[in-house]
């Protein structure tokens, strides 16, 4: 996702940041939506909010849970009145869409095993 700081877009990105994928939290580094890499496309049409998220996994059991989340932040934030929330779920995740500071953050307590 492009860099939206100083844009309309930069109130719903700090949003964002307050949602901690809950998968995150079990590895006692909790990352956010944007820096975990679930947040594929963030739009603005006047008062209305579209988010795509995708999935770390096809099995994922707390997307209803993100999605409830994100519905809740945004709706929130100033001058929004609607909230969509769509899920990629065709979309494969890999760790390399995670933020480069998530990823060392993480590798600092669970470094990579052996090969």
């Amino acid at each position: 996702m492009a860099d939206i700081a100083g844009s309309p877009l930069g109130p719903l990105r700090d949003a964002l940041r307050r949602i901690v994928d809950p998968c995150s939290i079990a590895t006692g580094v909790p990352v956010d939506l944007l820096d975990m890499g679930l947040v594929k496309d963030v739009r603005l049409d006047g008062g209305a909010a579209y988010v795509e998220l995708v999935v770390t996994s096809p099995l994922c059991t707390q997307i209803g849970l993100i999605v409830d989340r994100v519905q809740e932040v945004l709706t929130e934030v100033d001058g929004i009145g609607s909230v969509e929330v769509t899920v990629d779920a065709r979309t494969e995740w890999w760790p390399g869409m995670m933020a480069s500071s998530a990823r060392e953050r993480l590798r600092a307590v669970r470094p990579p095993p052996d090969r």
